[in-house]
């Protein structure tokens, strides 16, 4: 749980500045895949956007069988332990929509893409034109792509079940997102 507890602390850092610019919806208006390492050769992860309902799905690919699901219009956070069979945490954060971004003007290549370097809350992100985050750095937890594949997902991928029993995130006194997520 703890690379997903890393990477929670890294989009709930940055949400209360996610937002749009230039025309531009973080996350974009279309589903994508792609794969995040974390560091230089660090941990690997698969990140999945579900559009139509603005939930990102991010799958530890370490064998631990951990995912978070990321609500960005509500800001719900669950993480599932071997897709729930072994527990789902939860904790209900700011809605990442609706706040500012700003834009710089330099660009970068990353995983063959070209995005454009922004600030959000004192953080680093790179964009793709569609919005999608190719990379995010803030304090010791950067990552970044290195494959984006847009494609329509699954939307079975970003529900748990109805009698899910959700338990609050570890050390956490936030509120627990309830079913349907």
């Amino acid at each position: 749980m703890r690379i997903l507890l890393a990477l929670l602390v890294v989009c709930l850092g940055l949400s209360p500045a996610f937002a749009q610019s230039r025309g531009l919806q973080l996350f974009g208006l279309r589903d994508f895949e792609m794969d995040w390492v974390q560091g230089e050769g660090g941990k690997m992860m698969r990140v999945r956007y579900l559009a139509e309902r603005r939930i990102l799905r991010i799958e530890a690919l370490d064998g631990s069988g951990q995912v978070m699901l990321r609500d960005l219009a509500k800001g719900d956070v669950l993480i599932l332990i071997a897709e729930g069979q072994r527990g789902i945490y939860g904790s209900r954060g700011k809605p990442v929509l609706g706040m500012a971004i700003e834009a710089g003007e330099a660009t970068r290549e990353v995983a063959g893409e070209t995005c454009r370097e922004a600030r959000i809350n004192g953080a680093t992100i790179c964009l793709a034109d569609d919005g999608i985050p190719l990379v995010m750095e803030e304090g010791g937890a950067p990552v970044r792509a290195i494959r984006v594949l847009r494609q329509p997902q699954n939307p079975a991928l970003f529900t748990v079940p109805k009698d899910a029993k959700i338990q609050p995130m570890p050390g956490s006194n936030a509120p627990v997102p309830g079913v349907p997520f």
